[in-house]
C-alpha cells in the first residue's frame, strides 16, 4: 500500500524512527511482524527492504492509524529512506511474518526479553501489545550495547515502566558485559521460576542467545533479521537450516515460518 510518511526523526547514532498513516496496515499488524519497504532510487527498482515494526499508535489493534519503523541508516537504501520528509509518499508491503508466541499463555510466570541494535523494535512492540492483554507478569528486558550511547530504545522501554536491564561491554551503564552474561546472572538469581522468552539483536548475539538457551532448557523464541529479497517466501533467498543430527533436516523460509522460532530448532550455527 501506498502509505503517507508523519515524521521521520534523527534519533542520533545514525538511528532514525519513521512513522507512516497507513491504518489498514496497522490495524492488522502484531508484534513480531515485518513490513517491506520500496527504495525508491534508480538503483533499486525490484529489491524492497525488510524492517520490523517497532509500534503502531495510538494502540495496537483495531483503531491503530499509524505505523512506526525504527531503522539504521547503514546504506543505499536506508540513506534514501533518512531523506524522505512529512507529506512524502512510500510503498509498503505487509503484514509479513508470524506475530511473536503469546509466552503469558505458555504458562510462564518470568518472562524475559533480550535485544540488542535493531532488534529492539520488534521487542518495544511486544512490550506494547503485552500491557494491553491484562496479564498479570509484566516482562523485564534485557538491551545490550557496547557502549551507553549505542543503547537504543532504553527511554522508550522506561516510559512503559517495564523491569529494565542494561549490558554495555565497557560497563559504561549498567551490567559490564554482553547482555546474554547479563541474563544468566539474573535468571540464576531466580532459579525455580518458569522462564520464558523472546530474543532479537545481531547474529552474534542470537547465536549466543540461542546456544545458551539450549543448554539450559530455556523456553526461548528468537527472531531472525535474515535478508529477505521478497518477503513472502517465493525466492527462498532467507532460509535458515534445522539442527544438525535432526531427522528430515531441512530449510524453513524466515519470511512466511518466521521471523522467530524456538532455539532448539535452530542449529548452533546459523
Amino acid at each position: 500500500m501506498i502509505a503517507r510518511v508523519e515524521e521521520n526523526r534523527d534519533l542520533g547514532e545514525g538511528w532514525w524512527l519513521a512513522g507512516f498513516d497507513a491504518p489498514a496496515l496497522a490495524s492488522r499488524l502484531r508484534a513480531g511482524q515485518f513490513v517491506q519497504v520500496r527504495i525508491g532510487t534508480s538503483e533499486d527498482p525490484l529489491i524492497r527492504r525488510p524492517f520490523s515494526v517497532y509500534d503502531v499508535t495510538p494502540a495496537p489493534g483495531r483503531g491503530a492509524r499509524t505505523v512506526w519503523l525504527l531503522y539504521q541508516v547503514v546504506g543505499r537504501g536506508t540513506r534514501w529512506m533518512a531523506a524522505q520528509r512529512p507529506g512524502e509518499q512510500m510503498d509498503l508491503l505487509g503484514p509479513l511474518g508470524k506475530p511473536f508466541p503469546d509466552l503469558a499463555a505458555r504458562g510462564a510466570d518470568d518472562i524475559f526479553l533480550v535485544g540488542g541494535g535493531i532488534g529492539v523494535a520488534p521487542l518495544y512492540f511486544y512490550c506494547r501489545e503485552f500491557g494491553q492483554s491484562g496479564a498479570a507478569t509484566r516482562p523485564r528486558v534485557f538491551l545490550g550495547a557496547r557502549r551507553a550511547s549505542l543503547l537504543i530504545g532504553r527511554a522508550a522501554f522506561e516510559s512503559l515502566g517495564v523491569p529494565l536491564h542494561l549490558a554495555t561491554d565497557d560497563g559504561s551503564l549498567g551490567y559490564r558485559g554482553n547482555v546474554v552474561e547479563c541474563l544468566g546472572s539474573e535468571l540464576d538469581s531466580r532459579r525455580g521460576a518458569k522462564a520464558a522468552g523472546i530474543g532479537c539483536g545481531p547474529h552474534g548475539m542470537n547465536v549466543a542467545l540461542r546456544n545458551f538457551a539450549v543448554e539450559r532448557g530455556l523456553d526461548l523464541w528468537i527472531s531472525l533479521e535474515n535478508y529477505m529479497p521478497c518477503g513472502f517466501g517465493a525466492c527462498f533467498g532467507c532460509v535458515v537450516p534445522s539442527p544438525e543430527g535432526q531427522a528430515n533436516r531441512r530449510y524453513r523460509r524466515v519470511c512466511v515460518e518466521g521471523p522467530a522460532f524456538p532455539a532448539r530448532e535452530l542449529p548452533a550455527s546459523f
